[in-house]
């Protein structure tokens, strides 16, 4: 049986202005929707050790599930190539647990993932902009210190896939096959579980707070309780106070709720996949690649050239495609959706020592996506998307990194 293809298969007739403006519009879309919902995966970690709330955690489940459900379903419906989902697809290895582990470590210590570090750092928080220059730093660390080391790893197989593509496809990796039916089997089976594991620990969530809150709230006598005109009162009063929320919302006097945000972004996964599909990375931003190539650009204004004699950055990509102007209008749209709502100011935290921790942890979060070949937005949360396996490593690699972090704080 011959191998699945690893030719890309555009599916539109589409130009490269029109596939940037697509990407520029996604990017767009990520930044705001993460500003207003205030979206950060790795608060969504910390506040099951900390608070033991899994909303926003469960929130993230949701999101991944969405994303592999409109992902997949679309190859498996026959509208997107399989190879348009599976070719990006990484290596797996060593590096991803380990590389993952230290990035979370080091976000949660610096206070935000790669995605709440670029629109928390574009509304004027000053330990992001910090974390942010961490994250350059680290990246050269990493590409002088540990990638030569990696690379070997990897093209010898020591620990580690030597390719991707399809045969980290779990439709390939379980049935042996890109059919439309093993695609199908295998989106319903990843997607539908993280809905629903998701759903199901908000609702845990939600119910542990009504408990709690009844324990210190009086009872209502039965004689208090609504007669039939009054229950008709309240009917029409929540109509009236859903079209005062959503007018609040289109008006930005009110911050997105998390599964508004989840959804919205899991759409935004799902338009750049097919946007991109055939031409280049199709799923959302790799903004850990671009951080560390917007420090090999400053370098270049002072004569030095990393991508001459530096590993790593010599397969560097071009300083203008679709993924780094998608990190730049993800910024803008996070800076527009801040100002615009009256969110934005330079905030400078109280205690200076948060600058020098967001600086370190910035510089951990640099080496760890390196590493791990990818951030939790271009790799676990993408490679959920692309039904493969490595963002499921990542993912628990993450929360051993975010745990050991939240431990190291409670001693600081």
């Amino acid at each position: 049986m011959p191998n699945p293809s690893m030719i890309l298969q555009p599916v539109y007739s589409e130009s490269w202005a029109e596939v940037y403006a697509l990407f520029a519009l996604s990017g767009f879309i990520l930044g705001w929707v993460a500003q207003r919902g205030n979206y950060c995966f790795v608060n969504a970690m910390t506040s099951i050790f900390t608070t033991r709330s899994f909303e926003r955690f469960g929130a993230l489940l949701i999101l991944f599930g969405l994303s592999a459900l409109g992902c997949g379903l679309l190859v498996a419906f026959g509208i997107i190539p399989a190879v348009d989902q599976y070719y990006f697809n990484y290596f797996g290895g060593w590096y991803i647990l380990v590389g993952s582990f230290i990035f979370g470590f080091g976000a949660a210590l610096a206070g935000g993932c790669n995605l709440s570090m670029l629109y928390r750092a574009a509304s004027g928080y000053v330990q992001n902009w910090i974390e942010l220059f961490g994250m350059m730093i680290g990246t050269y660390i990493f590409a002088i210190g540990i990638w030569p080391f990696q690379q070997y790893t990897m093209e010898k197989g020591i620990f580690s896939t030597t390719m991707g593509g399809y045969v980290e496809y779990l439709p390939y990796f379980i049935f042996h096959s890109v059919s439309p039916m093993a695609v199908y089997i295998t989106t319903l089976a990843l997607g539908l579980p993280l809905v629903f594991l998701g759903i199901y620990l908000q609702q845990y969530t939600k119910k542990k707070w009504l408990a709690n809150l009844r324990m210190f709230t009086p009872t209502v006598p039965s004689a208090m309780t609504l007669n039939p005109s009054q229950q008709m009162t309240s009917g029409e009063s929540k109509k009236t106070s859903l079209k005062q929320e959503i007018k609040d919302l289109l008006l930005l006097k009110k911050p997105y709720g998390t599964n508004l945000s989840t959804v919205l972004l899991a759409l935004d996964m799902i338009l750049v996949f097919v946007a991109g599909a055939g031409y280049t990375f199709n799923y959302l931003v790799i903004t850990s690649s671009d951080g560390g190539r917007f420090f090999e650009y400053i370098l270049m204004l002072f004569g030095v050239n990393l991508f001459t004699n530096t590993p790593w950055f010599n397969d560097s990509l071009p300083i203008v495609d679709p993924s780094t102007l998608m990190v730049v209008m993800l910024c803008v749209g996070a800076f527009l959706a801040s100002f615009l709502s009256g969110d934005f100011k330079i905030r400078i935290p109280k205690e200076k020592k948060r600058l020098l921790i967001g600086f370190l942890g910035g510089m951990l979060v640099g080496i760890g996506v390196r590493m791990a070949l990818g951030c939790n937005v271009g790799l676990m949360w993408t490679n959920f998307a692309q039904l493969g396996y490595d963002g499921i490593i990542f993912l628990f690699g993450m929360l051993g990194g975010v745990y050991l972090a939240v431990k190291v704080q409670e001693r600081l």
